[in-house]
């Protein structure tokens, strides 16, 4: 399969699970990521706001023993760096929130990256939306890459190439991977 049919795969397989299910899916997600250890000892932690069809991590974003960190576009980078979460946010051009008034993170002050993504596969590999801010984020930081997604997100196999980032752990609601 391509990158695009693996997308519509994956999206008619959410699609074809609805709503509820999504969210009962979410519970388990996140349910499985609180019990991880690597997740427990992480300290400053990049995550995502959530789209209706992903994982819920805000459930865990408002734990006070970490401080959380969205991706954010940084002028003079050139790119999407992570910000520490704020109390007021903005629309990017992606339509997802970020800070107003971004603090970026320097590229070894993150633990642990939760990363979304369309596809993972058991050798880390991601496959992100077309427009994916990730591509270029994720090669800049130090930090453990944990992608986070629904079993029928998990494939054995997907297609790959050089400028694609590899996770360290990929965790759905029925599994953990460590691979890093």
């Amino acid at each position: 399969m391509t990158k695009n049919e693996v997308r519509d795969w994956v999206a008619q397989q959410k699609y074809g699970m609805g709503s509820a299910i999504l969210e009962a899916n979410t519970t388990l997600v996140i349910r499985r990521l609180k019990s991880q250890t690597w997740f427990k000892s992480a300290k400053k932690v990049g995550a995502f706001a959530p789209v209706a069809d992903q994982p819920d991590v805000a459930l865990v974003m408002s734990d006070p023993e970490k401080t959380f960190y969205i991706p954010a576009y940084d002028e003079a980078f050139g790119g999407y760096r992570l910000a520490k979460m704020g109390e007021t946010f903005k629309r990017n051009p992606l339509c997802s929130l970020e800070p107003v008034d971004p603090e970026f993170a320097e590229a070894d002050e993150i633990d642990l990256i939760l990363v979304p993504g369309t596809a993972f596969d058991g050798r880390g590999n991601r496959i992100g939306p077309e427009q994916d801010v990730y591509s270029t984020l994720l090669p800049f930081y130090n930090a453990i890459k944990a992608g986070i997604a629904y079993e029928c997100q998990y494939l054995a196999e997907i297609p790959a190439d050089e400028n694609d980032a590899v996770m360290d752990i990929v965790l759905t609601e029925s599994k953990c991977l460590n691979l890093g």
